[in-house]
């Protein structure tokens, strides 16, 4: 329990020691307001619970996209609003539809990244771990026949190839005579 002496007075905390420092140096309380919650989230966040690492790879990017089509969902509902508002003026519908279309671009350009990507390192890494076995099998077994062809060859004399004489050759001469 608290003593009789401080049951009026709150506990102080950290953080407004930090506002009484930040009034002493002149900021007003909006300012000290604005720079409190810079640091709050400039903070590094803690990460929610053990076995939680740094994704890589699908997961980054499927959660890029995800991420950025949830930052733009306010926006995409202020234009679907504005483009069926029958009060709004043309020119700020068209402005709204052509926002919307864009927006629309983006998402599917993106989604269809992550598919790709999904596609080569989740969908086709079995086939590809195979043919790799499949390749490397194969390997060995060029370099086993290699090694037969040398030994075969190492054991029998070669005979040895000369050069033609010079003159060899026959060397036809024109003729002057007609056909």
């Amino acid at each position: 329990m608290d003593s009789p002496e401080r049951a009026g007075t709150p506990t102080p905390n950290p953080l407004d020691a930090e506002r009484a420092r930040l009034r002493k140096e002149g900021f007003t309380d909006h300012q000290i307001r604005q720079i409190l919650l810079a640091r709050e989230f400039a903070a590094p966040q803690a990460t929610g619970g053990a076995g939680q690492g740094v994704m890589t790879g699908v997961l980054s990017n499927l959660s890029a996209v995800l991420s950025h089509a949830r930052g733009i969902l306010p926006s995409i509902k202020t234009a679907l609003s504005k483009l069926f508002d029958r009060a709004a003026s043309p020119p700020v519908r068209v402005k709204a539809a052509g926002y919307l279309a864009l927006m629309a671009a983006v998402i599917v350009v993106l989604a269809y990244a992550v598919k790709q990507e999904w596609q080569q390192h989740i969908i086709s890494a079995t086939e590809i771990a195979a043919s790799q076995v499949e390749k490397t099998a194969a390997e060995a077994e060029i370099q086993k026949i290699d090694a037969k062809i040398k030994k075969a060859t190492d054991d029998t004399p070669m005979p040895e190839i000369t050069t033609p004489a010079k003159g060899f050759f026959a060397v036809r001469k024109p003729t002057t005579t007609g056909k």
